[in-house]
């Protein structure tokens, strides 16, 4: 899930992705009593789940989040909006603390630090409000530490889902409990499953343009960015060398 104002790069790059805007227009244009969301994502922005998480949790319709295979990372904060969660017995439900990219001196990364303790209450919100008690915040913040996957059953023990799609039908298929797997071989997992960020695909179509591609629709070619005079480098390299 991406920002309303990157999704057209995403779209001009073929690749699959949605924002809060696709899904105010799915409710505005609902016309049953009932919307089903499909899940199948390993995540994205944080604040445009945040989103989604608020315009699922007000619709006046009763919304309902399929998971199919997985809702990570953020996904896993969108589904929390929904009032009914169904997942597949083989779908994954995986929680993890917030990351972000900082450059600077030791207080800009102090600075990153509080942001992302702030994003973490924020996400533990969406999750305790889904679970209704089964799971305690506390409970809820180690599974987030620990970058935990969740299978069905456990999903539906804690609250975070509701009900497993097709259990009649594999009734004694999976294990009532999965050892949580935490490393980087897991973590390349979700990773794989994700977009490039928005800022790695507008530095690609700027290039791209600048090689001759066609523009996409209402985004003209970016500016030629005027050579620097060698007395403006020289000067830059010294400020750079201050730090």
């Amino acid at each position: 899930m991406v920002a309303d104002d990157d999704l057209w790069v995403y779209d001009w790059f073929g690749i699959s992705a949605f924002s809060p805007r696709i899904v105010r227009e799915a409710i505005r244009d609902n016309v049953d009593d009932k919307l089903v969301v499909e899940v199948n994502s390993g995540g994205g922005s944080v604040f445009a789940g945040f989103e989604i998480f608020s315009l699922l949790r007000g619709a006046e319709c009763r919304t309902v989040a399929v998971v199919q295979s997985l809702a990570a990372s953020a996904a896993s904060t969108i589904i929390s909006g929904c009032d009914t969660v169904q997942v597949s017995p083989v779908a994954q439900i995986m929680l993890h603390l917030p990351a972000i990219v900082t450059e600077g001196n030791r207080e800009d990364h102090r600075d990153s630090i509080k942001l992302l303790d702030s994003i973490t209450e924020s996400i533990l919100n969406g999750y305790e409000s889904k679970c209704r008690g089964k799971a305690t915040r506390d409970k809820l913040a180690q599974l987030m530490r620990a970058e935990t996957w969740i299978p069905a059953q456990e999903a539906v023990e804690m609250g975070l889902a509701d009900e497993i799609l097709y259990q009649d039908d594999t009734t004694g298929i999976i294990p009532g409990n999965i050892v949580n797997a935490v490393g980087s071989s897991i973590r390349g997992l979700i990773n794989g499953a994700t977009q490039p960020s928005a800022a790695e695909l507008r530095a690609r179509y700027d290039e791209l343009i600048a090689k001759g591609a066609t523009p996409a629709a209402g985004h003209p070619a970016p500016p030629p960015i005027p050579s620097m005079p060698w007395q403006a480098k020289a000067r830059l390299e010294i400020e750079k060398n201050r730090y």
